[in-house]
């Protein structure tokens, strides 16, 4: 299914292509996934028990001007936002795993550079993701491509709402 048509972004492809990838790459690691119900706040549960919440993103652009020495020069800024909050409030733990996905126009979904971030890192309402030349290497770098999260997770000792 492609993500980007003759009539601009197909809205449920901008979800369902990754959610599809993420799927698969779960599967291929001996995992069974199960879709969730379409009033649950996660995507799916892995092996019946760890709840994922996909977060999925276009890069969108602000634009800068800035003037040094009599001469004008522009910059786009290009970033992806990721939300965590639902008409801004976090509320009760909904997953156990966040997979943030930087989508780029024309390009395949990459795995690899997906961030598996647990809730418990999660401290606030958003994550900005900057594109850089440089990797990005903020709070949540480390969660980078970490699907090994979900195969080795122990559930809280908290009872799940």
């Amino acid at each position: 299914m492609r993500i980007i048509g003759e009539r601009g972004l197909n809205r449920v492809a901008i979800h369902d292509v990754p959610k599809q990838e993420v799927i698969n790459h779960i599967l291929r690691h001996q995992h069974r996934v199960e879709a969730a119900s379409p009033q649950s706040r996660y995507d799916f549960t892995i092996d019946g028990r760890i709840h994922v919440a996909l977060r999925v993103a276009y890069p969108s652009s602000s634009r800068r001007q800035v003037q040094v020495g009599g001469r004008r020069y522009n910059y786009v800024y290009r970033a992806w936002n990721f939300n965590f909050h639902h008409r801004g409030e976090v509320g009760e733990r909904y997953a156990d795993f966040f997979a943030c996905i930087p989508l780029v126009p024309e390009q395949r979904v990459d795995l690899a550079q997906v961030f598996v971030i647990p809730w418990e890192a999660i401290s606030g309402k958003t994550f900005y993701l900057p594109d850089s030349r440089r990797p990005y290497a903020g709070k949540f770098a480390i969660y980078r491509n970490a699907w090994h999260q979900l195969m080795t997770f122990e559930e809280p000792k908290q009872v799940r709402a």
